[in-house]
């Protein structure tokens, strides 16, 4: 019995060790592949990347000249005024704008809040291009923060937007960002 005890003893460290010895180079692997966020001391390195993988996710410029930039109080007396003539389907646009104006001010509590409210109302009442913008930018700030499961889970619904509203090629983009990082792309996912 002491004998097996004493083996015991002297062979359990260094499994111990080797185990975790692999679970370290494989959390690396993983995050060199852009599967999981890196560690929260490095900062500039992966907004460089999401930056680079989500650039062909972003909307596809039209012939249309850009909009010009609106304030805040602008784009919140246009939301006000859509809501009283029940122009539904321009409230999503306008929050997701809402929403890129307050990052402009830096307040990323009421940016967060925009895009919620422009995901919302694209996903009630379109367009769906609308409502898979906002999905995506919640996607990647959940990303940015190290929630892989959040972030899959709003890349699922962004996914699912570009399909109904016919973007094959930008559901393939979200789908393959999905899969890049482990997501599942076969979820049925409730109502949120």
């Amino acid at each position: 019995m002491t004998t097996a005890l004493f083996d015991l003893i002297v062979l359990l460290p260094p499994i111990v060790l080797a185990l975790l010895v692999l679970r370290i180079v494989w959390a690396k692997h993983r995050r060199a592949r852009g599967a999981l966020p890196g560690p929260p001391g490095l900062a500039s390195e992966p907004h460089r990347i999401i930056a680079e993988k989500t650039a062909d996710l972003a909307p596809r410029p039209s012939a249309e000249p850009p909009t010009p930039i609106e304030s805040v109080e602008t784009l919140l007396a246009k939301i006000d005024q859509a809501t009283a003539n029940g122009e539904k389907t321009s409230l999503s646009g306008l929050y997701y704008n809402l929403a890129a104006a307050y990052d402009r001010a830096g307040n990323t509590a009421a940016r967060m809040s925009a895009l919620r409210s422009a995901a919302g109302n694209g996903a009630l009442h379109g367009p769906p291009s609308a409502h898979a913008a906002a999905r995506l930018a919640l996607g990647e700030t959940a990303y940015e923060a190290g929630d892989l499961t959040s972030a899959c889970e709003q890349w699922q619904m962004a996914r699912a937007a570009y399909l109904e509203g016919g973007d094959h090629v930008q559901h393939e983009r979200v789908e393959k960002r999905m899969r890049d990082n482990g997501c599942p792309t076969d979820w049925v996912l409730t109502d949120f």
